[in-house]
């Protein structure tokens, strides 16, 4: 068994009347299995509520799971165990009223030094200025807005598209506009960031971060300053939904 199995926190077992169960992932651990009884948080699930077995999810293999969060990413995740409940939270997603809040310890590096991250408008631009020489620890609130395209060696990537983007990148993105609200907060040499999302994009969070310029510390992909055995500082820390409301 996955010693990282011993990790997992069961936050919400359901009740009677409910068919969901949350858990706290440990980084490290998959949201989702490739194959059938490869190690995941969704395997763990489904050993000890079997009937998740029985929902028709995105693929086959993700049965109830409702989102994913990346391998290297702790926090909460949400997995149906009744097909009326999954299809009842994904209408709440594409609704906008599945919201999902992270928390990260931010570096600071200038995205105009990374290749494919196009310029911010003017309005960022001067917040982002504010921040960056501000020592009175403010807290700053902002909202980004993009399409996204895959981006890098077998798209491992992704990158924002907006007005300023070239010809290129617009045709590899999709028609979608994806926003999240950031809140950044200065602490010491680092800065302590609060992202909610409503939609979510692959790598959303995490690459809008760097684009801003505070790319998430120990983010091998995003952040050119971590180093090889950093842990990624970044976790999904709520999750909002139907009334319900679970952070750790």
């Amino acid at each position: 068994m996955n010693p990282l199995y011993e990790k997992i926190k069961i936050i919400h077992f359901p009740k009677i009347d409910e068919a969901f169960v949350v858990l706290d992932k440990p980084a490290g651990l998959p949201s989702a299995p490739l194959f059938e009884g490869d190690e995941s948080a969704l395997t763990f699930v489904l050993e000890k509520f079997p009937e998740a077995k029985n929902v028709h999810g995105k693929k086959k293999i993700e049965y109830g799971l409702v989102h994913r969060i990346d391998n290297e990413t702790e926090g909460l995740l949400l997995i149906a165990l009744s097909q009326d409940f999954y299809d009842l939270i994904q209408n709440e997603q594409q609704n906008g009223n599945f919201i999902k809040t992270y928390e990260a310890i931010c570096d600071f590096f200038s995205a105009e030094k990374q290749e494919g991250f196009p310029k911010l408008e003017k309005n960022e631009e001067n917040l982002l200025n504010c921040l960056q020489n501000n020592t009175n620890k403010p807290l700053f609130s902002i909202e980004l807005k993009s399409r996204f395209r895959p981006f890098g060696k077998k798209s491992k990537e992704v990158r924002p598209v907006n007005e300023f983007s070239g010809k290129a990148a617009e045709k590899k993105a999709g028609t979608k506009e994806y926003a999240t609200e950031i809140q950044l907060e200065k602490t010491g040499e680092n800065f302590h960031a609060v992202c909610t999302i409503k939609n979510g994009y692959r790598h959303q969070v995490r690459c809008h971060l760097a684009w801003l310029g505070f790319p998430v510390k120990g983010d091998k992909l995003y952040n050119p300053q971590s180093s090889k055995n950093e842990p990624m500082k970044f976790r999904a820390a709520k999750i909002e939904f139907l009334g319900y409301s679970f952070e750790v």
